[in-house]
């Protein structure tokens, strides 16, 4: 009897927090692990048995370009993503779309990319990580919600459409996680905002 072959999986934002977990997991797990960051050459800690790719999903060649280093993938996992805070009077324009590039557009193009391998392969694995925020949405966090429920929504929408091809998709929605993008987030919040009160979030 021949043994299955090994399953390729790719995982965005691998370099920490959950991506990292993820990753770890399907490595355990005998995947062929890629993962990626911004800068694997400055990866802090890396995952033992992760092969790191560079990747910046707000530029579309750069999405092109690790979809083509990592070749046939059974499971992508669009992990990566940025967090925002700020009134939404007070939201730059050019911070909305930057988030919506990153959190969105560079997933759903990624996704574009490795379907029509899985498709031909009759088998294939997409995992949207979205946010509990997606269903249950906080103030002073409305580009971030967005971006969240916008993946959730792509995601409900093309599992209807590749389905019949052995492909699955679906969303996480994780709740509060310490992994380190709290402190990475955002802030859009003048010093005489009239959102800022002794009870605000700030």
């Amino acid at each position: 009897m021949s043994s299955s072959p090994r399953r390729t999986a790719l995982v965005t934002g691998a370099s920490s927090g959950i991506g990292a977990a993820v990753a770890a997991a399907l490595v355990e797990r005998g995947y062929r692990v890629f993962g990626t960051s911004r800068d694997p050459e400055r990866v802090s800690a890396p995952v033992p048995g992760v092969e790191y790719l560079a990747l910046d999903l707000t530029d579309y060649a750069s999405v092109e370009a690790c979809a083509r280093a990592a070749g046939e993938v059974d499971v992508l996992v669009n992990n990566a993503g940025e967090s925002q805070n700020g009134p939404i009077e007070e939201l730059p324009m050019d911070a909305v779309e930057r988030v919506f590039r990153l959190n969105v557009f560079g997933a759903v193009r990624l996704t574009q990319l490795v379907l029509p391998g899985m498709r031909d392969r009759g088998y294939g694995r997409v995992v949207m990580v979205g946010s509990m925020l997606a269903s249950f949405p906080l103030a002073y966090r409305s580009s971030y919600v967005a971006t969240k429920a916008a993946v959730k929504g792509f995601a409900d929408a093309a599992r209807r459409e590749v389905s019949p091809f052995g492909v699955g998709v679906t969303t996480v929605e994780p709740g509060s996680i310490n992994t380190g993008i709290s402190e990475r987030r955002t802030q859009y919040v003048g010093e005489d905002s009239p959102s800022v009160t002794s009870t605000g979030p700030w």
